[in-house]
């Protein structure tokens, strides 16, 4: 059951029980099959898009599970909807394996500078849990009072909140055991929609 967390803040939102924990183990088992690695051959220094551990929405070949996930998109699509009166469609969408060690420093999603115009279509960022069977990988986010918002972690829950500087955030260091998110970009823009 779908159930709104209170994160004392009206830009970061979270809802618990938002994605099936049957295919948030099936997303587990997908990534993990996919990225496959001896121990040696991982770089700690290097974020998991940098590391071969991403595999993008668009490029599954899983039939029925692209239809459930493009489902749950959508449905966080309406979440943001209600929380942030926009209309947002689903941009890009990136599952992740997150290995012990990494962690991700404070930044925001809507691009900087050097990125050019490539990331500016993203409005509004959604984090996904798939499972929390380790320690660490809380999703720190900054809210409009200045302080932060630790979203701990738990198989099933949605957290977004905008892709600015509003809500500049990172991931805390990931121990013992892998951490699985989905990750999804909105957009306000339709031209930018990917279904």
């Amino acid at each position: 059951m779908v159930q709104k967390v209170e994160t004392g803040s009206a830009l970061i939102h979270r809802f618990d029980g938002a994605l099936h924990p049957d295919l948030c183990a099936r997303l587990c088992a997908l990534i993990r099959g996919r990225t496959a690695r001896a121990a040696e051959d991982i770089d700690g220094s290097k974020l998991p898009w940098h590391d071969s551990d991403t595999f993008s929405y668009e490029r599954w070949d899983d039939a029925e599970l692209r239809r459930l996930v493009g489902a749950y998109r959508i449905m966080v699509s309406q979440f943001i909807c209600l929380s942030f009166r926009q209309v947002v469609f689903p941009h890009f969408t990136d599952l992740v394996l997150w290995r012990p060690g990494k962690k991700m420093a404070e930044h925001k999603d809507d691009g900087y500078a050097h990125d050019g115009d490539t990331l500016k279509c993203r409005h509004y960022s959604a984090v996904t849990y798939c499972n929390d069977d380790y320690s660490g990988g809380e999703t720190f986010i900054r809210n409009e009072h200045g302080d932060y918002y630790l979203s701990r972690p738990k198989t099933g829950s949605v957290v977004f909140y905008p892709s600015d500087e509003r809500a500049t955030h990172g991931v805390n260091e990931v121990i013992g055991a892998d951490r699985v998110t989905l990750s999804t970009w909105y957009t306000r823009d339709y031209n930018h929609y990917r279904p």
